[in-house]
C-alpha cells in the first residue's frame, strides 16, 4: 500500500510541455496514486544519478523550506557563509536562518561581478566551513569561479544553486545542489534538492511531474552541448549598440565572464522601465533584475551588492538571447537603438 504524499501531475500548469510519452494525452495522475508514486521514485533516481548524487527529493522552494533544508544539512555548530548574490528565495532563506540563531557570514561581490576573494578569505578565517552560492547568479548570469571558491571552501561543504548552469560543461560536484522549478517551466514554487543524504523527505510539495520529467530528458540531451555561435551573436549585438550610441551606453559586466547568451547594458538618461515598456510593444521582452523580484519595483539587488549606485541600476537592462540568428539579433539591435533615441529625445532632449 503506497503512502499518501502531496504531489500531482497537472499539465494545465505547464502549457509548453506534453505529457509523458508513455501515457495518453489528457491522463491526470491523482494525488497519491500508485502510478504517480512510482513515476516520482523513478524521477528521483534519474536526477540523483545524472547529477552525481546519491539522493534527490522535490521540495517547496519558499524561503522557509529552503532555510529548513540548509539548517538540516549543515551541522548545528557550523558557521554558514552565504553569497550576497543568491536568488531571491535563497537570500531570504539566509535571513531566516539568521533570525533563527544560526551563525551566518555574508560574502560580498567584487566589481567584476564575482564573489570577493577577500570576503571569502575573511569568512574562512572566522570559522565558516560551509558556503551556499550560485554557480551562475540569477541576475547578471556571472559564471562563478569555482577554482577560486575551492581555495577557501571544500567541495564537500558547498551547497550550490545550479539552475542557470545546466548548459555549462562542468556542474560543480558539490555537497548539495538546488534546481529551481520555475526555471524549467513550472509555475509552482517547487524544485529539486540533491545531496549525499536528504534528511527531509517529509518536505515533498505539490509538484508538476510532467515538467520535471521533460526537464530531466532535456538535460540528458543537451548537457554536453555548447552554445554554438550564440556568444558571437551576442558580441555582434553589443558592437552594433556601442557603435551607434557611443558613450550613451555602458556595458556593466564583462561579457566574457557571464553566460554567452546574455549581457547587461545601461542606457544614459532613460530608465529601464521606459525601455522595457516600449520594447514590449515591439514583441521584445527585457528585464532589469532577477526574475524572482519582478513586479517589486526595486532596483537590482545583485547589481547593488556588486557596487553600482541606485541611479546606475535604474537605467540598466539585461538582455538574454535564445535560438536567434545573426539577422534576428541585428534587427533587435536596430529596434533597441531606434527606441532609445526616440525615448532620449522625449525624456531628456
Amino acid at each position: 500500500m503506497h503512502p499518501k504524499q502531496l504531489f500531482y501531475l497537472d499539465v494545465n500548469h505547464a502549457p509548453n510541455f506534453q505529457p509523458f510519452d508513455s501515457l495518453p494525452i489528457g491522463l491526470r495522475l491523482r494525488s497519491g496514486d500508485g502510478t504517480s508514486l512510482e513515476l516520482l521514485k523513478t524521477l528521483n533516481q534519474s536526477f540523483s544519478s545524472a547529477f552525481g548524487y546519491s539522493e534527490s527529493i522535490f521540495c517547496d522552494f519558499s524561503p522557509a523550506s529552503l532555510s529548513f533544508f540548509i539548517d538540516q544539512s549543515v551541522p548545528d555548530n557550523e558557521i554558514i557563509a552565504l553569497s550576497s548574490k543568491l536568488p531571491y528565495h535563497l537570500y531570504h532563506a539566509g535571513q531566516l536562518l539568521e533570525k533563527c540563531g544560526r551563525q551566518i557570514i555574508w560574502i560580498d561581490a567584487d566589481l567584476q561581478g564575482g564573489l570577493c576573494e577577500k570576503s571569502l578569505a575573511s569568512a574562512k578565517e572566522h570559522g565558516a566551513h560551509y558556503l551556499v552560492c550560485s554557480a551562475v547568479d540569477e541576475d547578471t548570469f556571472y559564471i562563478e569561479d569555482m577554482e577560486k571558491i575551492n581555495r577557501y571552501f571544500d567541495m564537500k561543504h558547498l551547497l550550490v544553486d545550479v539552475s542557470n548552469a545546466l548548459k555549462l560543461e562542468n556542474i560543480p560536484n558539490a555537497f548539495a545542489a538546488f534546481i529551481w522549478g520555475y526555471k524549467v517551466g513550472s509555475f509552482k514554487h517547487s524544485g529539486v534538492f540533491m545531496c549525499s543524504k536528504c534528511n527531509s523527505s517529509d518536505m515533498i510539495p505539490s509538484i508538476d511531474l510532467t515538467v520535471y520529467d521533460h526537464f530531466y530528458h532535456a538535460y540528458i540531451k543537451f548537457s554536453h552541448e555548447k552554445y554554438g555561435n550564440i556568444g558571437v551573436i551576442r558580441d555582434q549585438f553589443l558592437k552594433q549598440i556601442v557603435d551607434a550610441l557611443g558613450n550613451k551606453v555602458k556595458i556593466l559586466i564583462n561579457p566574457q565572464l557571464i553566460l554567452p547568451n546574455s549581457c547587461y547594458i545601461s542606457f544614459d538618461g532613460v530608465y529601464a522601465r521606459d525601455m522595457i515598456r516600449t520594447m514590449a510593444l515591439e514583441g521584445i521582452y527585457l528585464t532589469n533584475g532577477e526574475l524572482c523580484s519582478l513586479g517589486l519595483s526595486q532596483p537590482s539587488r545583485i547589481l547593488k551588492t556588486i557596487g553600482y549606485s541606485d541611479e546606475e541600476i535604474r537605467i540598466a537592462i539585461s538582455f538574454s538571447f535564445g535560438n536567434l540568428t545573426c539577422e534576428d539579433v541585428k534587427n533587435i539591435g536596430g529596434k533597441v537603438i531606434y527606441k532609445y533615441r526616440q525615448l532620449h529625445a522625449i525624456l531628456v532632449d
